[in-house]
């Protein structure tokens, strides 16, 4: 019997406008809970994103894999949140403003940090995804510790650069990409299989009670983890290649159909 469903954000529930049929998902939420079915969001982005401005109303009653996995939190409760070390961001940041053409986001527990001098195009275009976003001048002005690091390069790059990090600093990062040029760089051992492990253990719960969702490389672990999982219409081929079945376009509410298929849900 499935027990938590895990759901990638961007690409999966979320559709090409970066919104979601909220009045279908409240039915769809409401009956989950009836069947006492937990709803867990498993994303690339920060919690407070998640909660302020995705699920305001549902969160105290959610888990959150958040970051990719560095972040767990429970039914508002946080279990765990990873950090670098401030000797790793100084080498880290160093290196990755060296890269060619490529722009940074330091993403911290309650705020994200881009440097004054990033491409205010970029920033324009990232700061959706961190609502909370302060801009400094040096690695000084960070009074959050840092969770993860979202860089965006040239999309033919990105394999490269991600090849590049790993055998650079592999022992200390690790990157994983949902696509587009973007890749986000976190703590070796913390990716949406481990927070979901943490949230099942917790739970008494096995793997193949759970029932997960996503598009892209960053859930492949999470999709191979479940017991039932589902890999979108439009995803990269390690998702494909993780998840047991196919789903509906993430522009034609495949994570809510199948859910309402799968549950018999009357909406």
């Amino acid at each position: 019997m499935i027990k938590a469903i895990a759901v990638d954000m961007d690409g999966t529930f979320l559709n090409s406008q970066s919104t979601f049929d909220r009045p279908l998902f409240e039915k769809v939420y409401a009956q989950l809970q009836a069947k006492d079915v937990e709803f867990v969001v498993a994303s690339g982005n920060p919690i407070y994103q998640l909660v302020e401005k995705r699920f305001p109303k549902e969160a105290d009653g959610m888990a959150f894999v958040a970051e990719n996995g560095v972040e767990l939190i429970d039914r508002g409760q946080e279990i765990y949140c990873g950090q670098f070390t401030k000797e790793q961001v100084e080498t880290l940041v160093a290196f990755f403003r060296s890269i060619p053409g490529g722009h940074l986001i330091i993403s911290g527990r309650h705020h994200a940090f881009a440097f004054a001098d990033e491409d205010p195009l970029f920033v324009k275009r990232v700061q959706p995804h961190y609502i909370h976003m302060q801009q400094i001048n040096s690695l000084a002005d960070i009074d959050d510790p840092a969770v993860k690091f979202m860089m965006d390069v040239s999309p033919k790059e990105t394999r490269f650069w991600m090849d590049e990090v790993i055998k650079r600093f592999g022992s200390i990062v690790h990157p994983v990409s949902s696509g587009y040029g973007n890749m986000d760089l976190i703590i070796p051992g913390m990716d949406k299989a481990t927070g979901l492990k943490r949230l099942l253990a917790a739970r008494g719960w096995q793997p193949s009670q759970l029932m997960a969702f996503g598009d892209g490389q960053n859930d492949a672990t999470m999709l191979k983890l479940a017991g039932e999982s589902y890999a979108m219409a439009q995803s990269a081929p390690e998702a494909i290649a993780a998840a047991k079945f196919r789903c509906g376009s993430n522009d034609e509410n495949g994570v809510l159909n199948k859910i309402i298929e799968r549950f018999d849900l009357n909406v």
